[in-house]
């Protein structure tokens, strides 16, 4: 990358470089589906149990809901080109509140990753951050589009338009979707994990 002049990375190869920056590790992947329902099916009902009772999970839940509220507004992925990473990732809140995701959801999701990544022994704060962020813009990153025959139906194309998933935006959006569940990762994240046993365990990871 050096020699390359695209930046200074003097001990990884381009492909890690890369890697890095669509995943949050040099090395590590990001987390699938079935690596991460059981770690959320423990959190969505650890967190829903205590919701009501305790300071941290609510003031979480609200203040996600906050950001969601005041994102601003959408734009369908083919018109992010050019946009900062702030705005970009302004907009991906904007598109999770048109789709109508709930913020107890996120919340959820956000705890299971650092669940998952802490019995995983995945320390690195970057990777936590983007693994968080990848999680949930794929609740709502999609754009459609609807058509409409000569009797008025409605159609919904099957082709999708996704923004690319990578850089900085990626570590600017997972920051505003962490930084209201931090008092929650901090207090409660091994009672999520002791909760999680009753799931079942998740499919082992080769890199872990």
């Amino acid at each position: 990358m050096k020699a390359a002049k695209k930046g200074l990375a003097p001990h990884h190869c381009r492909s890690h470089t890369e890697h890095r920056q669509r995943h949050g590790s040099y090395w590590l992947s990001t987390y699938t589906a079935a690596e991460l329902k059981p770690y959320l099916t423990a959190a969505t009902a650890y967190l829903q149990l205590r919701a009501a009772n305790d300071k941290f999970i609510s003031a979480a839940i609200n203040s996600t809901r906050f950001a969601l509220e005041q994102a601003g507004p959408a734009e369908i992925a083919t018109r992010l080109k050019g946009l900062t990473a702030a705005k970009r990732a302004k907009i991906g809140l904007a598109r999770l509140r048109v789709a109508k995701v709930k913020p107890e959801r996120i919340v959820s999701i956000v705890v299971a990753v650092n669940a998952l990544a802490e019995e995983r022994g995945h320390r690195s704060k970057e990777f936590r951050t983007v693994q968080a962020c990848k999680a949930v813009h794929r609740l709502a990153s999609g754009t459609g589009w609807l058509t409409y025959d000569a009797e008025g139906r409605e159609h919904r194309s099957r082709k999708r338009a996704y923004p690319r998933s990578s850089g900085r935006v990626l570590r600017v959006m997972g920051g505003m979707l962490e930084e209201p569940c931090e008092w929650v990762i901090e207090k409660h994240l091994k009672n999520v994990l002791a909760h999680k046993r009753r799931y079942g365990r998740g499919p082992r990871n080769a890199t872990s």
